[in-house]
């Protein structure tokens, strides 16, 4: 790092580079604005902006510096997940979900918070409207673009890039990357409200700056008077998510009202290259979806309010007061054989009373998810007697299995799991471990005996959903349906993660619509 000291230092650079590097400074520390009209959120906690946000922190006094830096160590501290460079705009990479209003900057972190009755609004009527930055100082730009919520944005929910419309309102580069825009001046920018967006809904703004990968974030509130808005006939309920399939693959829908509807699964068999890319499939699932007409559709929501298939991700809607509760998108890859993992089991147990507690986990990961599976366990003794058998009931992916064995010497046990699937899948997984005899030495449980608590060294807490009232900033689970760990995001984040049962499935890890506010993957 070089720390540049007025005068003194620069006296000892050639005066070429001297010039050339005060001049970089001064560019990087002064490029600051923020949208002026209508207010934005940050403008209105200061007093220059008339101050009726408050308790807003830091940013009162600095509503101009909502801005997220491109590169590692370009600034002030960011929130850990958005250290990578960013070049592109906010579609791609920038702030992180829920941390969008403030730039991804800890120190702004309050205007993060989102509810219905937050912040104060600018009342607006929808069509043309001029919104304009304000600029505390000149920098060269990029380009400008602005963002609407979706018609069906749950504003309780903090901002996320799926709160959002991903066709900007307004794409507007600046004519000359040359030019800096004014310092202490403003640029005036048309945007075109959508006459189908009535009350609360929310502006962003982006100003990406030319020289840095550096983009000022600015967000507005706004209640959209508009007595003719149609109110949308569509719930939003999953999401199809872009994937690279192979030749061979099947994607399929499972549709669940109280219990899953057969009848309503959609199958397409991905045949050739082409329909293997990633933006290709979910298109054209999305198309034979809703040419089924069996109660739900797949695309993005048009200010028709019709559904329209997308290349790319796609939303899965379902008409208001329909039965459906969730829909989701279940995957057989070719060739990929299923597999059978036991987790949980420890090399060596000590017996109390002669006694020991088997606690583990035996998780299925299906290639055919349309098979059924049924899992059984056995213990067996080094005479091969066996000591215990207990099985799961059929179905259960990732069953949870407690055995006791009773008046046991000191010796070698095998556990032997072994699954069987209706369709002949037969898998086994064997897991030896030693048994001590009982130490006179004040005695507890082992390591992975008795007690609900998380076995010691495993690499998660809990196979979800289980034990799903106890999760919490930093619980770690294992996702059955894809083998990945998931760990609960901290405050005020964490409460998410125990919003779950069969019928809301938003915030299941890795599968749920929103299920990134909730969880990072690991």
């Amino acid at each position: 790092m070089i720390t540049l000291h007025p005068a003194r230092s620069l006296l000892k650079l050639p005066l070429v580079m001297a010039i050339g590097m005060a001049a970089l400074a001064s560019q990087h520390a002064s490029a600051h604005g923020y949208i002026e009209s209508p207010k934005s959120r940050a403008f209105m906690c200061a007093g220059s902006g008339g101050g009726k946000n408050a308790n807003c922190g830091p940013v009162a006094y600095e509503p101009q510096s909502v801005e997220y830096f491109g590169s590692p160590g370009g600034g002030r501290e960011h929130f850990p997940s958005n250290s990578q460079a960013c070049t592109g705009d906010f579609r791609v990479c920038g702030p992180a979900n829920g941390t969008i209003a403030a730039g991804g900057m800890k120190g702004f972190a309050q205007l993060n918070e989102q509810s219905s009755s937050r912040w104060t609004k600018n009342t607006i009527k929808p069509g043309p409207n001029t919104f304009t930055w304000k600029y505390t100082a000149g920098h060269a730009t990029r380009y400008w673009q602005f963002y609407i919520t979706k018609k069906d944005w749950n504003p309780n929910q903090p901002l996320t890039r799926d709160s959002f419309e991903m066709t900007p309102l307004l794409d507007e580069p600046w004519p000359s990357h040359s030019m800096p825009v004014k310092g202490g001046g403003t640029t005036q920018h048309t945007v075109n409200i959508p006459a189908d967006r009535s009350g609360y809904h929310v502006v962003l703004a982006t100003w990406k700056v030319h020289d840095n990968s550096n983009t000022f974030y600015s967000v507005v509130d706004l209640n959209i008077d508009n007595a003719n808005a149609v109110p949308s006939q569509w719930n939003d309920i999953g999401a199809v998510q872009p994937e690279a399939l192979k030749v061979g693959d099947k994607v399929m829908t499972r549709v669940f009202t109280n219990t899953e509807q057969s009848a309503k699964q959609v199958l397409l068999n991905i045949d050739s290259a082409e329909l293997a890319n990633e933006n290709i499939w979910p298109f054209e699932l999305a198309k034979k979806v809703n040419a089924a007409k069996l109660g739900y559709q797949m695309g993005l929501l048009d200010d028709k309010d019709q559904i329209v298939p997308n290349r790319g991700k796609n939303n899965i809607f379902v008409k208001k007061g329909s039965d459906i509760s969730n829909v989701i998108i279940a995957k057989e890859l070719a060739g990929k054989p299923s597999e059978l993992n036991v987790t949980g089991m420890q090399p060596t147990y000590t017996a109390k009373n002669g006694q020991v507690d088997l606690h583990f986990n035996a998780i299925i990961l299906a290639s055919d998810p349309q098979d059924e599976y049924m899992v059984y366990a056995k213990v067996f003794d080094a005479a091969q007697k066996t000591l215990a058998y207990e099985h799961a009931p059929i179905g259960n992916l990732a069953p949870h299995f407690s055995i006791s064995l009773k008046d046991l010497k000191a010796g070698k046990y095998d556990l032997v799991v072994v699954s069987s699937s209706k369709k002949g899948q037969l898998m086994q997984q064997t897991s030896s471990f030693t048994v001590k005899a009982e130490e006179n030495t004040g005695g507890g449980n082992q390591p992975g005996e008795g007690g609900d608590k998380p076995v010691e060294g495993s690499k998660y807490d809990h196979v979800f959903p289980q034990g799903l009232s106890a999760y919490k900033a930093g619980t770690l689970v294992l996702q059955p349906k894809d083998g990945k760990t998931y760990k609960c995001k901290p405050l005020p984040y964490a409460g998410y993660c125990v919003q779950w049962k069969t019928g809301a499935t938003q915030y299941e890890p890795g599968t749920g619509s929103h299920w990134t506010m909730a969880w990072d993957r690991q």
